[in-house]
């Protein structure tokens, strides 16, 4: 198993404008992320490898559903997932877990990410719908699975975390509390899709096949309790990094990088209810669709090359200031 992550403390901030973070290198970070978690960055990869797949089946593939390609909802969960395992992969050797409960973890999610991008991704070769759809024996079963899975996972990280509260990792605490809050606001906005389940739909006062936001389908008519949903599912990466880049902050104290954690999860926590509370109220965040010009598959190669490039980007940055 990987050793524990030590915050080392230096004499120099991240940033200088005469001393820039230089290129980083993919096989350094690709290499660092596996020697944390092999298991769970290999997860990580074979998804952005379907999502580059799903990319040009969109280009390729022109039936739709529900008004929108039969790739999309594909591509999705599989940039969602590669995120979610690849920062797993990065933060659970630094949480001072025994190797039993690491491997548990390891397990259960790559497990369950796999079973889910699965199941996507055969309905979509079908043409259903994978989500709400209860028209047939086999489609129940399979959105019942889905829904199994994601709590299953959701679980293991609540698991974690109370782990991490019982017995609190040697990490400095501004960072601490970033990992903490983290994965608490992950916990509670993963079981909030729970309710997308209840009502059936993820939509509030509008259809589900209604006029959409470009590639990520928002409703444009209504709410859409997905916005808050993954609002506060990437509280799991904005949280931690917020406490890491205040631990390294040298201007700062502890007591005020603690602060500065509190003030940022105060907020980020109010934008993730503020977004909930709308979408209930059946308030459309989103009024036109984004560069609608542009084809679903241009968009998400985009957004694909997008999500690689802050991955490598961010893993070098913390790997300047970690050590394994």
């Amino acid at each position: 198993m990987s050793s524990y992550i030590l915050i080392q403390y230096t004499s120099f901030p991240i940033y200088r404008m005469n001393n820039l973070v230089p290129a980083p290198q993919i096989t350094s970070v690709l290499t660092e992320l596996r020697s944390r978690n092999r298991i769970l960055s290999a997860i990580a990869l074979a998804h952005l490898a379907l999502a580059g797949l799903f990319t040009v089946l969109m280009a390729l593939d022109g039936r739709t559903l529900l008004g929108r390609n039969v790739w999309t909802k594909p591509w999705k969960f599989a940039i969602s997932i590669a995120i979610f395992t690849a920062t797993m992969a990065w933060i659970l050797p630094s949480l001072s877990l025994t190797d039993r409960v690491e491997k548990l973890a390891t397990y259960t999610i790559s497990g369950a990410m796999t079973v889910e991008i699965i199941l996507i991704s055969a309905q979509a070769a079908r043409g259903v719908a994978s989500h709400f759809n209860t028209s047939t024996p086999l489609n129940t079963t399979v959105f019942m699975i889905m829904g199994a899975t994601i709590t299953i996972s959701s679980s293991v990280v609540a698991y974690v975390l109370w782990r991490v509260i019982r017995n609190p990792p040697d990490l400095p605490p501004a960072y601490l509390w970033g990992l903490g809050l983290g994965m608490f606001l992950f916990v509670v906005m993963s079981f909030q899709g729970w309710l997308m389940v209840f009502r059936q739909s993820h939509a509030v006062s509008a259809p589900n096949d209604g006029p959409g936001l470009t590639l990520l389908n928002w409703s444009l008519t209504g709410g859409d309790l997905r916005i808050a949903h993954l609002v506060g599912l990437h509280a799991l990466q904005a949280l931690p990094l917020t406490g890491y880049l205040a631990t390294r902050w040298t201007r700062v104290s502890t007591r005020g990088a603690l602060a500065l954690v509190g003030i940022v999860s105060v907020l980020y926590g109010g934008l993730t209810a503020a977004t909930f509370v709308l979408s209930l109220l059946g308030t459309p965040l989103m009024s036109t669709p984004i560069v609608p010009w542009l084809s679903p598959s241009i968009l998400a190669g985009f957004l694909l090359l997008v999500t690689v490039g802050g991955f490598v980007l961010g893993t070098a940055l913390w790997k300047r200031g970690t050590a394994v």
